[in-house]
């Protein structure tokens, strides 16, 4: 399981490299989360193409955030602003799928909530084990690119992509959670 971390940390290190700029990388948080903001809006006015492309946008700069601060020196205070504004975009972006009627509000908030559940126990594990857990089927790029496809799915094929997407998203969310839950028990134990 490491080696794919790693191999996938050198893989987006390589792919991102001509964007790293010398900047400070909580300004590029920002801009993830205003992203973020405006995908949400797009999804709530049903205008899929730019909620897709300002999704894509989000999850581009949160990569680049941490990859300039890898760069320049990672910080305690931009690591919090950087967990807090992902939290903030994950529920922009799905309030923005959720209001916008592509699903029920009940669903949509189920997942809002399992969403911030499953980030929350990669935080806790930080806090009671040292070390930040990512372990699980979906992490937070999965669902980006999930949410992503099925935008593009529902513009070119209609019908209700977006909610099936919204399904498929609740039933892995679940299973990383108990995944995410069962490996911190273990780890204390």
């Amino acid at each position: 399981m490491l080696h794919m971390i790693d191999k996938k940390t050198r893989i987006r290190s390589k792919l991102l490299a001509p964007f790293v700029i010398n900047i400070n990388p909580n300004i590029i948080s920002l801009l993830s989360l205003i992203a973020a903001i405006l995908g949400g809006m797009y999804f709530y006015y049903n205008l899929i193409s730019y909620a897709v492309l300002f999704v894509f946008l989000n999850g581009f700069f949160d990569a680049l955030d941490g990859e300039i601060a890898r760069k320049r020196g990672a910080s305690v205070l931009g690591d919090f602003l950087d967990h807090t504004f992902d939290r903030l975009s994950d529920v922009a972006i799905l309030l923005g799928i959720t209001l916008g009627g592509y699903v029920p509000e009940q669903l949509g908030f189920f997942l809002i909530i399992i969403t911030l559940l499953v980030s929350y126990l990669g935080t806790e594990a930080q806090a009671l084990t040292k070390g930040r857990l990512y372990a699980g089927l979906l992490g937070r790029a999965e669902r980006l690119v999930l949410i992503m496809i099925f935008g593009i799915l529902q513009l070119v094929y209609g019908g209700n992509m977006i909610y099936d997407g919204i399904l498929i998203l609740i039933a892995f969310s679940i299973i990383t959670f108990i995944q995410r839950f069962v490996k911190i028990y273990r780890d204390l134990k």
